[in-house]
């Protein structure tokens, strides 16, 4: 009489068909992340990275190796260092709004000169084809003309509008008078892959953190500054620079 009511009270024993049901749904929420995860794995080992021009090419490569495009006179007393992704507002805004004055009023002038580096950043699907658009032309001596072509027409190109962006840096490179058939080829083989992904390894050797970033004199900038800025920057830098060393 003891035992009467209790039978089958408390915590369900081993063989009750509740215990045998959540032993079933662990085992195949179990087996369901084992198949996920190997699936995630043969994706990741069989396939290349979304942009393929963004695949290395060859080991790291040493700090220094990276050689930019330069503007200007040589021996100009002070130097304006730039890192940029093609495909970054800011730095659109830069080559647009500031960059022309920066160049007339400064660079031309021989206060400064300025070398570019390219800075490719991962969440821009179409900037290393543009970097190896703006390098190809370098090729036939039109950097800085492609670069300016580039900027301006980023809404045309870029990985929010388009997934084949080379078709439309192929009409800049026509519209510039490059030889296409040699510029298509040097793009498509990525023949400066190496010459990027040194502009790419300098800048995160010196930890730069946003693009467009600038470096003049001993002064670090970032973001779209205004030619106020620079010139200010570039005045304070020369007035550093030794008596008689200036070129102008």
């Amino acid at each position: 009489m003891a035992n009467t009511g209790r039978k089958g009270g408390g915590r369900a024993g081993r063989g009750t068909p509740q215990r045998r049901s959540s032993r079933t749904w662990f085992f195949a929420l179990l087996g369901a992340i084992i198949v996920i995860g190997i699936g995630a794995l043969v994706y990741v080992t069989t396939h290349p990275t979304a942009d393929p021009a963004a695949r290395s090419a060859g080991p790291p490569l040493p700090p220094g190796s990276a050689k930019g495009y330069p503007l200007g006179n040589p021996q100009a007393p002070v130097h304006i260092v730039e890192f940029a992704d093609y495909e970054c507002p800011a730095c659109a805004n830069y080559s647009v709004v500031t960059e022309p004055d920066v160049r007339s009023r400064i660079v031309d002038s021989g206060f400064a000169n300025v070398t570019y580096f390219d800075f490719p950043l991962p969440m821009h699907k179409n900037t290393w084809w543009a970097s190896h658009a703006a390098a190809c032309a370098a090729d036939q001596g039109k950097f800085w003309e492609m670069h300016d072509r580039i900027f301006a027409g980023q809404s045309d190109w870029n990985g929010l509008v388009t997934d084949d962006p080379v078709p439309i840096l192929e009409g800049y490179a026509k519209g510039l008078g490059l030889n296409v058939g040699t510029w298509h080829s040097c793009v498509t083989n990525r023949v400066h892959q190496r010459d990027i992904e040194a502009s790419k390894a300098e800048a995160e050797r010196r930890h730069v953190q946003q693009t467009p970033t600038f470096y003049v004199g001993d002064r670090v900038f970032a973001g779209s500054v205004p030619y106020d800025q620079i010139r200010g920057a570039v005045d304070s830098a020369r007035r550093a620079v030794p008596a008689g060393a200036h070129t102008p």
